[in-house]
């Protein structure tokens, strides 16, 4: 019987992410009648109880599992002789900042197992980014905006944009944000041009999170005119 291990998440202070919820861990481990462990986590969306209801053991052990998953890079220390390794690696791109990890695993003679890499006969990928990838990157992008343009002695509601990480859920930072556009309205001045490139999941989440705004589709023949114009919405330029 191998062991399967699901690492914490700590790149950041902010992760609640993982690889597996309870029910998909408990479905793995009875699919394929292997160990399933779970390290401990606090910030872990998913409680340390809900794992061990579902018949899991919680466990530091599971970072020494034949196979590890996480969601974010593994460090490399973590890395042991002919061990396999499933996570986000970004060394697909030839990233330099994760060169010696990816030397790491080649001098060990471990298994990496990249979700950018699982792609279907078309070689489509089949693990990619989601909707929320796209919601969470504008709710930063406009926080940051607002910010930037307050300490250029510029002040709009956008530096009222929360991070991210303090909604609630997704109803609770379209509410704010339709609050933030009626402010934004309310104070007129010289529209602001955003630029979405793309239409995948990240692309329809950060124009989504653009709708709660004040906006408006152009052509982007039509961007310099109607950048030129004094006053009206923030057009959006897809």
């Amino acid at each position: 019987m191998a062991t399967i291990g699901i690492r914490l998440e700590d790149k950041n202070r902010w992760e609640r992410r993982v690889p597996l919820t309870p029910a998909d861990a408990a479905e793995v481990a009875a699919a394929s009648g292997h160990r399933l462990l779970i390290q401990p986590s606090h910030t872990r969306i998913f409680p340390d109880d809900a794992y061990r209801a579902a018949g899991l053991e919680v466990t530091d052990e599971a970072v020494v599992a034949d196979v590890l998953i996480a969601v974010k890079e593994i460090p490399a220390v973590l890395f042991r002789p002919g061990g396999v390794y499933v996570c986000f690696s970004h060394t697909i791109k030839g990233q330099p900042y994760n060169m010696p990890m990816l030397q790491r695993l080649l001098d060990l003679g471990a298994t990496l197992v990249d979700y950018e890499r699982i792609v279907d006969a078309q070689g489509r990928r089949l693990i990619y980014f989601s909707l929320h990838a796209g919601y969470a990157g504008m709710l930063e992008s406009l926080r940051a905006l607002g910010l930037r343009l307050r300490a250029r002695g510029r002040e709009t509601a956008l530096a009222d944009v929360k991070p991210a990480y303090e909604y609630a859920d997704l109803a609770d930072a379209e509410a704010h944000l339709r609050g933030i556009g009626a402010r934004l309205a309310a104070e007129g001045g010289r529209p602001l041009s955003i630029g979405v490139a793309g239409y995948g999941n990240v692309g329809r989440g950060a124009q989504t999170v653009l709708s709660w705004l004040p906006t408006a589709a152009v052509d982007p023949d039509e961007l310099p005119e109607r950048a030129a114009a004094e006053s009206g919405p923030a057009p959006l330029l897809v």
